[in-house]
């Protein structure tokens, strides 16, 4: 797993608790990546939320029933079975007393409940936004099986990793770093069968870290593809990590652009190759690096670019090398005064150089990393870094990659300009 990927000026920070400010409006309830319709806004009591309890419990699967002689209501689902009085602050959870950090209230005719009480009793995940007002609730709605059927185990005679199933005919999908220097691999299939027989590389994209195999086995189940994301969506990463295969770890979309999904889905060495999956069951990325609690995923929309033209035999990936370029898509938005600049990563890439000129034709000189000291320059998560432009209306910017100390040629320049 390549850890290099160093973000800065993380922009989104999604604060995992349910206390909000008590002067928090128009609060946003968004279910596995969609706004979900409410009968009742959802309010701030006490420093707690309170939302619409029919609407959220029939939305995760609850049957709901109102008594209007005892003022209560209670919820039903398979074993789960719940049971609430308005201004009881405490509630019947199969059979047991649950003290509520909120009591159930009506207002206008709708039953109001805690958020807290939401999630830890209909075994969904909620996380609170504070930057946008948005309750995040969180459901696998699919079963594991149909998530791990297209998810395989990879062993080379380097490293371990996984794969995506992209056909029933023996395509798979891993990262290139899975493959690069191998010259065997096998591979575990969720029915415990394992393949050991030819493997030829026919799809590579060394500098976005994508390696497609073809083997000789038939009858797979591959796994349906989506390009759709949504900020904030419902996902569940399938891998390896650490050797332990057909692990699922829940988690939401925290953001994504078009070379990366960043989500709070965990993964760890093991994982590179393995599968990002929506609410849908669909899959959605490739799970390929890490870093401070950031986890990224290749967006499937990329995979699908590589062109299938190669025959490399995988024994002969021991000799191929890999040389790196120049950065690709380099581009920038312009907030607050200043020009955030990013670029597609570069798999493998040690770090950039950024060059800076003030004029068309004048001189480009190293731009310095003052957060880091020096001229090194990392990849980042939105960003790779920003710089004002308060001073100058254009600017001018060259990026290189440098890999065990030698530096590629840089990007063609691109012109910054405020207005």
């Amino acid at each position: 797993m390549n850890r290099k990927l160093r973000g800065f000026f993380l922009f989104f920070i999604i604060c995992l608790c349910t206390v909000v400010p008590a002067s928090a409006k128009n609060i946003i309830v968004n279910l596995d990546g969609y706004p979900l319709p409410l009968s009742a806004p959802a309010v701030v009591q006490n420093d707690r939320v309170l939302v619409p309890m029919r609407s959220v419990m029939e939305s995760l699967g609850y049957t709901v029933i109102w008594h209007s002689d005892s003022h209560s209501v209670e919820a039903k689902k398979e074993e789960t079975h719940l049971f609430l009085t308005i201004d009881d602050p405490v509630a019947i959870v199969n059979q047991k007393s649950v003290v509520l950090d909120a009591a159930a209230t009506l207002s206008k005719n709708t039953t109001m409940v805690p958020l807290r009480f939401v999630a830890e009793h209909s075994g969904a995940t909620v996380e609170w936004d504070p930057a946008t007002y948005t309750i995040y609730i969180t459901t696998t709605q699919v079963k594991k099986g149909q998530l791990t059927d297209s998810v395989v185990y990879i062993q080379t005679n380097k490293i371990q990793g996984s794969g995506i199933v992209l056909s029933s005919d023996g395509l798979i999908v891993t990262n290139y770093h899975v493959v690069e220097n191998a010259s065997m691999l096998q591979m575990v299939f969720p029915d415990e069968s394992i393949y050991q027989g030819n493997a030829t590389i026919v799809g590579l994209d060394q500098q976005k870290d994508i390696a497609i195999i073809q083997i000789d086995k038939k009858n797979l189940i591959p796994a349906p593809i989506e390009t759709l994301l949504t900020k904030g969506e419902a996902v569940v990463a399938v891998g390896a990590p650490n050797g332990n295969r057909n692990t699922l770890s829940e988690g939401q979309i925290k953001d994504f652009n078009q070379d990366i999904i960043s989500s709070s889905a965990f993964i760890d060495h093991g994982s590179s190759g393995g599968a990002l999956f929506n609410s849908k069951g669909k899959v959605i990325g490739m799970t390929s690096s890490y870093s401070e609690n950031q986890y990224f995923a290749i967006p499937m929309g990329e995979i699908t670019k590589v062109p299938k033209t190669l025959s490399i035999p995988l024994r002969q990936m021991k000799n191929y090398t890999y040389t790196p370029t120049a950065p690709k898509n380099l581009r920038y938005w312009i907030e607050d005064g200043y020009a955030n600049v990013t670029w597609s990563p570069v798999y493998d890439a040690d770090y950039y150089y950024v060059y800076i000129a003030y004029s068309k034709n004048a001189k480009y000189t190293k731009l310095q990393n003052k957060a880091l000291g020096g001229d090194i320059w990392y990849w980042g998560f939105p960003q790779c870094f920003g710089i004002s432009t308060a001073n100058n209306s254009t600017v001018y910017i060259k990026v290189s990659t440098v890999r065990n100390g030698v530096e590629t040629e840089t990007t063609i320049p691109m012109e910054i300009s405020m207005y």
